[in-house]
């Protein structure tokens, strides 16, 4: 797999391939020379994502000016094409949920379905030429990427920022149990999947145990990335212009409101879980494994049978 850690090249080479891989991956989709698993616009945020995800491990030994610079550019492309993501999730969002209570109740959603569909294609033709606007900025950081000087990026400078990560998701997760607020439990998402794109990088050093951390913290983002998109439609439906029947909004916010406090609690559940151990103790975890990996210790024959591939020996 390309996002992740390969034996054959140092820590810093490792960080540049795998950022640049995600800004390529981008600018293909953005050129149209690849065609998109999900929608273009979904595809290209993911590639950002990963990429940022990517830069922020090496925020310490390129500099932060240098850093800012590099992470405020990758916001900017993406905020190029938030409303029409937007758009795009509470179209998804509303088709589920009919799909669902079609079958539970005969509920149908179709007049607020006809709105968010209007509402997307309406977006899609005024940001039609994003990627005119995305591929320059694309370019330039691909090239700012190949320039990173990381050729004496170590252990410790990878173990601090993902510990970092661990310590600002669990910090997010104090808060939204503090004041359980929809902000609060999508900053909490935002750092959990900043985490999981992290340990991703990581886990041939420990294909197992990583593994296992990667499957929790994916089921964290995926309940809470259910109860944001479940919210971002309720506030849409409760403004005042161009609403649906009164009644199928009524029926289609009650059911938000109750699924949306349901996905809440459950992924709290599972957000304690998985922070419950103390940061620099996870940092330490995290340490031992990639010392032993540069040494040559980790992983095992075990690792491979496990997890069905024998790469990870490589």
């Amino acid at each position: 797999m390309s996002y992740q850690l390969r034996r054959n090249q140092t820590l810093g080479a490792n960080l540049r391939r795998i950022c640049g891989k995600q800004v390529e991956g981008a600018l293909e989709i953005v050129r149209g020379e690849k065609e998109a698993n999900d929608t273009p616009v979904h595809q290209t945020r993911k590639h950002l994502k990963k990429a940022r995800a990517a830069l922020q491990m090496v925020a310490d030994e390129i500099g932060r000016p240098r850093f800012k610079k590099q992470d405020h550019c990758f916001r900017d492309i993406a905020r190029l094409i938030s409303d029409v993501r937007d758009a795009e999730v509470r179209l998804q969002t509303v088709r589920q949920l009919q799909e669902i209570t079609r079958r539970t109740s005969q509920q149908t959603f179709r007049k607020t379905e006809e709105l968010l569909l209007a509402e997307l294609e309406h977006f899609m033709a005024a940001f039609a030429g994003w990627q005119t606007q995305a591929a320059p900025q694309l370019e330039k950081l691909r090239d700012e990427i190949e320039a990173w000087p990381v050729g004496d990026l170590d252990c410790k400078s990878i173990r601090c920022p993902v510990q970092r990560a661990y310590k600002a998701g669990r910090h997010a997760l104090d808060c939204a149990k503090a004041k359980p607020t929809p902000e609060n439990f999508h900053e909490l998402r935002t750092e959990a999947k900043r985490l999981l794109y992290q340990l991703r990088i990581l886990r041939p050093i420990n294909p197992l145990v990583i593994g296992a951390l990667i499957d929790d913290l994916d089921s964290v983002g995926e309940v809470f990335g259910r109860s944001h998109d479940l919210y971002f439609l309720g506030e849409r439906l409760r403004r005042d212009n161009a609403q649906p029947p009164a009644r199928e909004t009524r029926e289609l916010v009650a059911v938000i409101e109750a699924t949306e406090v349901e996905l809440q609690n459950r992924g709290l559940d599972l957000a304690e879980r998985f922070f419950d151990e103390r940061p620099r103790a996870f940092g330490h975890r995290l340490g031992s494994w990639l010392q032993q990996w540069l040494r040559g210790e980790a992983p095992t024959v075990a690792d491979a049978l496990v997890c069905h591939d024998a790469s990870v020996l490589n």
